[in-house]
């Protein structure tokens, strides 16, 4: 299709008479929620309109997989839109679900003219309009901040007002900082000609959360003239990074207890001293990270599972993790029977978790800084979230049809913005 001046939804209801329903949901920065919310809204999105009449689409990716077809090609698709896809069992294209993404050397390319924004956008555009077109809602995620993509002149912003959304932002918890972050991003959003419908409010202490909710609520009525379309507590239970996460994060396997691999922990607990015999009390929900030539931990974790097991009747479980750390792995023996006790098991391989010198240090310093992804198979996980979303949302402020006409006599988005991209190259 050509794209010759005017945002992507004036030219579809020009060509179509098609007024599109749609609505970016963007960030502030990194890990402040903004998939989860995706998650939770379209959750609620489908229980207005119906299965299959909500799409999704992800313009942007700064992360990739590969996946393969069944045509035999094998296509980059962002990981945020695998985990809706495979979760909603989804039937649309992965290649319009997520047009673009940005894998390693990406950058280098187009600024030395190997690859160009104005093709980019295009593949942008015509995934949203073929998504557009055969659905009556369309959830456009943008990845990270507003100004992600900058450096390649393509960001959130510009893709926005190209495709004339208006875009919902999600600011941290609190308040100040909080506040600070959003006016920054409302900025360059407002520099492109998209507008912000309204502003969510994630993660927010629980303690906190009235007085942040009224705050909040009336400085953006009383600056902006814009609504807060939620705010949303922080929610311990779907926040711990689970043994999955932890694998993938330390470039390790689960050696025993796959089946518990979504599990999660209340504590976690170093043992290094050999003389604390506090180390064999049970404690229920403990992650131990610990040396691979610890036997006595291990067998302590073995007998302490199967007490329990045999105490209650079976009813109860002690739900503990490991992650053992060293050059040479666990007995095979002690692996049999944490996997018959259903311990999940990681081997972290001294240096091989990438991290550091792979000292145990390290391996501590990273998963206490861990942020887990969404896992596609966690459904437990994901449906906690999207039910902890959907109660402390306005869906029907995001959901506001916005008239096409107001966003064409929105501020005019320049060629020189985007280098010209609204003729495309031949």
């Amino acid at each position: 299709m050509s794209w010759k001046g005017g945002s992507t939804r004036a030219v579809i209801q020009d060509l179509f008479g098609i007024h599109t329903h749609t609505v970016m949901l963007a960030a502030t920065g990194m890990h402040v929620g903004k998939t989860t919310l995706s998650l939770g809204v379209f959750k609620g999105l489908e229980k207005r309109y119906g299965k299959g009449r909500v799409a999704y689409c992800k313009p942007l990716g700064q992360r990739f997989k590969n996946i393969s077809l069944d045509d035999g090609r094998v296509v980059k698709v962002d990981p945020d839109v695998e985990v809706l896809r495979n979760y909603f069992k989804l039937n649309l294209s992965w290649e319009h679900m997520s047009p673009v993404v940005f894998p390693s050397g990406f950058t280098r390319k187009v600024i030395d003219g190997e690859i160009h924004t104005a093709e980019l956008l295009h593949k942008i555009k015509d995934a949203f309009t073929s998504l557009a077109t055969s659905s009556d809602f369309t959830l456009v995620e943008g990845s990270g901040h507003m100004g992600v993509g900058s450096i390649v002149n393509l960001n959130n912003a510009q893709v926005a007002g190209a495709l004339g959304l208006d875009v919902v932002i999600i600011a941290p918890g609190g308040l100040g900082s909080s506040f600070d972050q959003l006016a920054l991003n409302k900025s360059l959003l407002e520099k492109h000609g998209a507008r912000l419908r309204g502003v969510i409010v994630n993660k927010v202490e629980p303690e906190k959360f009235d007085m942040v909710k009224d705050y909040y609520g009336r400085v953006l009525s009383s600056l902006w003239d814009t609504p807060l379309l939620g705010c949303i507590p922080y929610y311990e239970a779907i926040s711990k990074p689970s043994m999955i996460g932890f694998a993938q994060l330390l470039n390790s396997n689960l050696v025993a207890g796959e089946e518990s691999k979504h599990r999660t922990f209340e504590s976690t607990r170093v043992v290094l001293s050999e003389t604390d015999e506090t180390i064999h009390d049970p404690v229920e929900s403990q992650l131990i990270v610990t040396h691979a030539s610890r036997s006595d931990v291990i067998e302590s974790i073995i007998k302490n599972h199967k007490n329990m097991f045999i105490s209650s009747k079976g009813s109860r479980d002690l739900r503990g993790g490991l992650v053992l750390v060293g050059a040479d792995p666990p007995k095979s023996h002690q692996l049999r029977e944490l996997d018959e006790c259903k311990v999940p098991t990681l081997w972290v391989e001294k240096g091989h978790a990438g991290l550091g010198q792979g000292r145990t240090f390290d391996i501590l310093k990273a998963m206490n800084q861990f942020t887990q992804k969404h896992d596609k198979d966690d459904t437990a996980r994901l449906e906690a979230t999207m039910e902890h979303i959907q109660r402390h949302i306005d869906l029907d402020g995001l959901c506001a049809a916005t008239p096409v006409m107001d966003a064409l006599q929105r501020k005019t988005i320049n060629n020189w913005a985007l280098g010209g991209f609204f003729k495309k190259q031949k």
